[in-house]
């Protein structure tokens, strides 16, 4: 049985969240990386990624965070994962590299404006 990822967006003038849930993969995440990539302007300061209710995160979906940060690194827009830190998700990022730059943080709360 196939768990699509649902995605929800929440732009401000300076910051574009974007809350994912369910199971990211090689089926579903290219169309992720694409919506996201379409919903950032020029004008925006910082993306957060809200990955709090996602159950499942496979290779593509890692590398799928790894090509956005790169492209928002050339922008020198800001990055922030919203990752619980007893997540599996947030074990898999660190032990393949996430960029220090480019904070995890426990919940969305902790994003300040």
């Amino acid at each position: 049985m196939i768990y699509p990822a649902d995605i929800r967006l929440h732009r401000s003038n300076s910051r574009t969240v974007v809350s994912l849930s369910g199971e990211i993969d090689l089926s579903n995440a290219g169309m992720i990386k694409r919506t996201i990539a379409e919903s950032i302007s020029n004008q925006v300061i910082e993306l957060v990624i809200d990955l709090g209710e996602v159950r499942y995160l496979d290779s593509a979906g890692i590398a799928m965070l790894f090509d956005l940060s790169r492209r928002l690194a050339e922008h020198e827009q800001r990055f922030t994962l919203v990752v619980p830190s007893e997540s599996l998700i947030r074990r898999s990022l660190e032990a393949n590299g996430w960029p220090p730059k480019f904070p995890m943080v426990e919940n969305i709360n902790e994003v300040t404006g």
